[in-house]
C-alpha cells in the first residue's frame, strides 16, 4: 500500500502602481507515507514546494511646465505743460517666478518570503526488496522590479521694465522724473524619479 498525500503552496504578488507591498505568505507542510507495501515493490515519490513573490512597479512620467511673466513700470508722458513743475514717479517692476517640479516615485515594502514548509517523510513497513524513493525540493523566491521614466522640461520667461518716460515742451516749471527698479527673480527646483525598497 502507497499512501501519498501533499499541499503544495504558491504565493504571487504583483504590484504596479506608486505603493506596492508583499507580506510572508502561508505555507503548508507536506506529509509523505510509504508503508506496507508488498515484497519486491517499487515506489517513487517526488514533491516539489515552491513559494514566491514578486513585485513590479513602472512609472511615467511626462512634465512640461510653461510660465510667461512680465512687469513693466513707467511709459508715462508729461508734455506741454506751462507755469507749473511737471513730476513723473513711477513705482517698481518686480516679477517673482517660483516652480518646483518632481518626478514619479516607487516605494515597496517587501518582506522576503520564507519557506516555512515542514516536510515529514516516512518509509517504513515494506516487504523484503522493496525500493523506495522520495525526492522532496523546497524552494522560495523574491523578484523585484522598479522602474522609472522621467520626461521634464520647464521653460520660463520673465521680462521687467522700468522707464520709458517722458517730459517734452514744458515751460516755467522744473520737470521731475523717477523711476522705480525693475527686478526679477527666478526660482527652479526639480527632482527626477526615484525608486525605494524598504525589506
Amino acid at each position: 500500500m502507497t499512501k501519498f498525500s501533499t499541499r503544495l503552496t504558491t504565493a504571487i504578488a504583483t504590484a504596479a502602481v506608486i505603493l506596492g507591498a508583499v507580506a510572508p505568505a502561508a505555507f503548508a507542510d507536506t506529509t509523505v507515507v510509504v508503508a506496507g507495501n508488498g515484497a519486491g515493490s517499487n515506489t517513487s515519490v517526488g514533491v516539489n514546494n515552491t513559494t514566491g513573490a514578486k513585485v513590479v512597479q513602472v512609472n511615467n512620467s511626462n512634465i512640461t511646465t510653461v510660465v510667461n511673466s512680465t512687469a513693466r513700470t513707467g511709459g508715462n508722458t508729461a508734455s506741454f505743460n506751462t507755469g507749473t513743475g511737471t513730476s513723473i514717479t513711477t513705482g517698481n517692476a518686480t516679477s517673482n517666478v517660483s516652480v518646483t517640479t518632481g518626478g514619479s516615485s516607487n516605494t515597496a515594502n517587501v518582506t522576503p518570503p520564507a519557506n516555512n514548509t515542514t516536510t515529514n517523510v516516512t518509509v517504513a513497513g515494506n516487504g523484503a526488496g522493496s525500493q523506495n524513493s522520495v525526492t522532496v525540493n523546497n524552494s522560495d523566491w523574491l523578484k523585484i522590479v522598479q522602474k522609472n521614466w522621467s520626461n521634464i522640461v520647464t521653460a520660463i520667461s520673465s521680462v521687467t521694465g522700468t522707464g520709458h518716460n517722458s517730459s517734452s515742451f514744458n515751460v516755467g516749471g522744473t520737470t521731475n522724473i523717477t523711476t522705480g527698479d525693475a527686478t526679477s527673480n527666478v526660482t527652479v527646483n526639480t527632482t527626477g524619479a526615484s525608486n525605494s525598497l524598504n525589506p
